[in-house]
């Protein structure tokens, strides 16, 4: 073979290497970002929802002590359309962006704040019928279903702003070394 064949071979495979390689390295830059903008997004929600926790077991509270004083009023709540969780409902297939962890402990507080609508929904609906105990327990079990949300989210709305604002880093064995030596030369 003569030299300039060898060459082209050579400049060829140097090419297709590298456009391979850029390829995996675009498509893992646009999975982070789309994963910091999805634990931005879900920690605004979150942080929205936290602010409202202090009303929410007072109210809780206040219905439990106005049934232990007899002074029970009788309709407490008006009936209302469930609310939604418009940027985890948009985004519960992309889940796995988060990584496995944050994944888990997003659908575990999502789940006790739909537990808690529910519950409080059925509240809205149905207490002039309820007896004082059957009120007092699904009140209850409200606060208790805010209050799992509550004690898990506050610690995920920092793991998710943390995700949010981490650089990006190539998911490749050597990735961490290009990490570790980019930090000194810059």
């Amino acid at each position: 073979m003569s030299d300039g064949v060898i060459v082209a071979l050579i400049a060829g495979s140097v090419a297709i290497c590298v456009a391979y390689l850029n390829s995996f390295l675009a498509e893992s830059l646009r999975r982070f970002r789309d994963g910091s903008a999805l634990a931005a997004s879900l920690a605004g929600e979150l942080a929205a929802y936290e602010l409202a926790l202090p009303m929410i077991v007072a109210m809780l509270n206040g219905i439990v002590s106005n049934i232990d004083s007899g002074q029970r009023k009788a309709t407490f709540l008006r009936p209302f359309e469930r609310p939604r969780d418009r940027v985890f409902e948009d985004v519960v297939g992309k889940l796995g962006l988060l990584g496995v962890l944050l994944s888990e402990d997003v659908v575990f507080v999502y789940s006790n704040i739909g537990a808690f609508r529910i519950a409080m929904e059925i509240i809205a609906r149905d207490e002039k019928e309820m007896t004082d105990e059957e009120l007092r327990l699904r009140c209850a079990a409200c606060k208790e279903a805010v209050e799992r949300a509550a004690a898990r989210g506050a610690d995920l709305i920092i793991k998710l702003r943390t995700r949010a604002h981490q650089p990006f880093v190539p998911e490749w064995p050597w990735a961490a070394w290009l990490a570790l030596f980019s930090r000194y030369t810059l």
